[in-house]
């Protein structure tokens, strides 16, 4: 998981760093911190999985930082701001920022590592980490249409785009067995069904009017399921 922490006073963002540095060790987790001083630097930088705003700063503040964000990324953003003022909550939802969590300073390192250990799991089962070369690429599964068996590659069909990744699609399978929201409908398409329309005994329509061939004679009950669970 990549942290963000943005706060104007150098000394918050390495004792928080060290905080969570040290719990991640203690928990095994997968964690990198990157410490920003002003959100102008912040906003320059990619996605993170989880922000971590001072509410009061000098050049822009952590609403405004959060509104720039979820305008960058229009799927949504996890912020948690840090402050010291009680009216920050009322002040936040006035502003229609909604935030994932408030730390209120200085910091309890009890409160944080009950964000932490909340956030790393629900982060843990929303995105895939994918190497591309050298690289790791973070692919948020809230995203992703459906996956498209391109030889010994995967295709990725993002909202945004498509990614492409040197991966089976029988690999991509068993990254996402433990997410409710993918189904294997034909030996070439893995589907998200939180973006299913219709489908019939042949095909399976998507939002975007893609249509894609279904040869899993489960999917009916599979779909029913996921939307019972997610829909009731």
């Amino acid at each position: 998981m990549n942290i963000a922490l943005c706060d104007d006073e150098v000394y918050e963002t390495e004792h928080l760093c060290a905080l969570i540095e040290a719990y991640a060790v203690r928990k095994d987790y997968d964690i990198r911190c990157t410490k920003f001083n002003k959100g102008s630097e912040l906003l320059k930088a990619p996605r993170f999985d989880l922000y971590f705003l001072d509410y009061k700063m000098d050049e822009m503040n952590g609403v405004e930082v959060a509104t720039a964000l979820k305008e960058k990324y229009p799927r949504g953003v996890t912020i948690c701001y840090l402050t010291n003022y009680e009216s920050a909550a009322g002040e936040v939802i006035n502003h229609q920022i909604y935030a994932d969590g408030f730390l209120k300073k200085p910091v309890d390192p009890a409160q944080l590592y009950e964000k932490i250990d909340r956030f790393y799991l629900a982060s843990s089962t929303n995105r895939l980490l994918l190497k591309k070369g050298t690289q790791q690429h973070a692919v948020y599964t809230q995203e992703l249409l459906y996956i498209e068996a391109d030889g010994k590659r995967s295709l990725l069909h993002m909202q945004d785009g498509v990614q492409e990744f040197n991966y089976m699609i029988s690999d991509m399978d068993k990254m996402l067995m433990q997410s409710a929201s993918f189904i294997r409908i034909h030996r070439s398409f893995l589907v998200n069904m939180a973006f299913v329309a219709s489908f019939d005994a042949k095909n399976v329509t998507l939002k975007d009017g893609t249509v894609l061939p279904l040869k899993n004679k489960n999917f009916r009950a599979v779909y029913r399921d996921f939307l019972f669970q997610f829909n009731a």
